[in-house]
């Protein structure tokens, strides 16, 4: 199996509140998923476990085109790792959610882990070591988020490792150093191409559609929109005094 995977950051909790509904989801799907593959691997059905990971010559030449999404519903078998990928997926996954709307993050998050996965797909008909590497998890995902982070808010300040506050784009450039750091220590590449998949996804994803300055400035738009549809709700519509019917209104 891969090994253990670093933990990008994110903001405080207090700045995202509940749970939005895909956000949801994805925690409930890849929590049963996780769940369900350790326990069947435990009674001696490792089938199952199988069916879920990205193994490259599975999908080419093997036709298993499923497992190019299926792997990110399984996030291991270290529990300290599963729960605290679950964690960084809340707190980004609900941040995008609110920031895209659910439609446009569930396009991003499924299309990322697509390319990631096709990325090692192709690698592995030409690289042996690669094409019977098990690969699983989000990290290809969080990467690709990060990046869009990086480039749609660059001076967002995000919790690196829950303590150390940095600017959305330092973390997009420190996640790639823990990629390379990883690579060093391990020895070999191989394990963190999903990873490597993901951040090239996210910049592809994030300069498509006019380029950077346009998606951010739609960013932009929609988040000022957002703020001052939240800033109007506490208005009200006053009488004019003494009972006079004065078709004006003033609001306060």
């Amino acid at each position: 199996m891969a090994p253990a995977r670093p933990i990008h950051g994110f903001r405080r909790p207090s700045s995202f509140g509940g749970v939005p509904p895909v956000t949801l989801r994805l925690l409930i799907a890849t929590g049963l998923t996780t769940l369900g593959c350790v326990i069947s691997a435990h009674l001696g059905l490792p089938q199952i476990l199988e069916a879920f990971v990205l193994q490259p010559a599975q999908v080419l030449p093997g036709g298993k085109a499923w497992k190019l999404l299926s792997y990110l519903l399984f996030e291991g078998l270290d529990p300290l790792g599963f729960l605290l990928d679950l964690v960084v997926l809340y707190f980004f996954g609900a941040w995008f959610e609110r920031t895209w709307g659910p439609r446009r993050f569930i396009s991003f998050y499924a299309l990322s882990g697509l390319l990631a996965g096709l990325f090692v797909a192709l690698i592995g008909l030409v690289s042996p070591a690669v094409a019977v590497q098990p690969y699983y998890g989000i990290w290809p995902v969080m990467e690709a988020l990060t990046v869009a982070m990086g480039l749609l808010e660059p001076d967002m300040q995000i919790y690196f490792y829950f303590l150390f506050p940095l600017p959305a784009r330092v973390l997009m450039y420190a996640s790639w150093g823990l990629i390379a750091l990883f690579m060093i220590f391990h020895g070999s590449p191989v394990p963190y191409l999903t990873a490597v998949g993901g951040a090239l996804a996210g910049l592809a994803l994030s300069v498509s559609r006019g380029g950077p300055r346009q998606l951010w400035l739609r960013f932009r738009a929609a988040q000022i929109e957002r703020q001052l549809r939240r800033r109007s709700r506490h208005l009200t519509v006053v009488p004019p005094p003494n009972g006079e019917d004065d078709p004006k209104r003033w609001l306060h």
